[in-house]
């Protein structure tokens, strides 16, 4: 059971399920980096891979959990190398 994303805070650990709906590779130190924005009815977050141009399974439109401790960036929360589980489509 996944927490819905407006109800998230910071700093504290929490698993949000929602739908892939933006998917950029940017360096992040000179590393390559996944950044995936995850939305639900409430909002959107975002959680970033470091070392990945791409994660196997993950794809605009598909439903993940993401589990981890996300941080405040400017006006939405932010995962970093959080878990991950793929969801039936």
């Amino acid at each position: 059971m996944g927490t819905p994303i407006s109800d998230a805070q910071p700093r504290q650990r929490v698993c949000v399920i929602g739908k892939v709906t933006r998917m950029t590779a940017r360096p992040t130190s000179g590393q390559p980096a996944l950044a995936v924005s995850i939305s639900d009815d409430t909002g959107t977050v975002t959680a970033v891979w470091t070392g990945r141009r791409e994660i196997g399974g993950i794809t605009l439109g598909r439903r993940v959990a993401i589990d981890g401790v996300p941080v405040r960036r400017a006006d939405h929360l932010e995962f970093t190398n959080p878990g991950y589980t793929l969801l039936p489509r």
